[in-house]
């Protein structure tokens, strides 16, 4: 069949668009690099921090194919005997690296409990005075679920900390797949649904606001 050259300039025209428009979404779709380190627990808990307050008990570690990894081999596991008398009496977290005013950034877990509880994670500033500029409540269930929290840098800071904080409840916690990067949400596992939690509240608080969950 012969081509006219109309339809041949159409063709010409329309392939390197085309070409140009996957080129585009491939690249926009492309898995941001993660802030902090060890994020799948694969290497056990190296990387990571742990702290109790002397009001609580908990048991750090890793559990593997029973926990249902959500990626890689190992999941954090925090068995909790005594949950203390504050939000903060338990803690996950890593530290230092450096986050700069203005960027946005999207800071994102994994989680599920033993049973239905709430748990918070954020971003603070590690020392006085102790500034926490992305907490967010999320309720946990049996099931893993995904959640994201998107966030501006009031300020620069090269000693930041993520962290997850789980007392006040003697229920167990699994977390895995913990991410921060730089920009809005970005899923890198296939047909999952995130739980979005946005700061309706302001986002920047100093220790002496949150001393109780420190």
């Amino acid at each position: 069949m012969k081509i006219s050259r109309c339809n041949t300039s159409i063709i010409c025209t329309f392939v390197p668009l085309l070409i140009l428009s996957f080129t585009m979404l491939a690249y926009s779709q492309e898995i941001p690099e993660n802030i902090l380190k060890n994020g799948d627990f694969d290497n056990q808990l190296n990387e990571w921090s742990r702290w109790t307050h002397e009001s609580a008990e908990a048991l750090f570690t890793t559990e593997g194919r029973k926990a249902e990894p959500i990626f890689g081999k190992n999941v954090a596991y925090i068995k909790i005997n005594k949950p203390g008398n504050a939000l903060g009496n338990i803690q996950l977290y890593q530290q230092p690296f450096t986050l700069e005013k203005g960027t946005t950034y999207t800071y994102s877990l994994w989680a599920k409990s033993e049973e239905p509880r709430n748990i918070t994670f954020r971003i603070m500033h590690q020392g006085v005075p102790w500034t926490v500029y992305a907490p967010k409540s999320i309720n946990l269930t049996e099931e893993w679920k995904e959640f994201y929290n998107t966030f501006e840098m009031p300020v620069d800071d090269v000693n930041s900390r993520a962290g997850i904080i789980m007392g006040t409840q003697t229920i167990d916690v699994w977390i895995d797949h913990v991410r921060l990067y730089e920009g809005e949400y970005v899923s890198d596992i296939e047909g999952t649904e995130p739980h979005a939690v946005h700061s309706t509240d302001k986002l920047t608080t100093t220790w002496a606001s949150l001393k109780s969950q420190k």
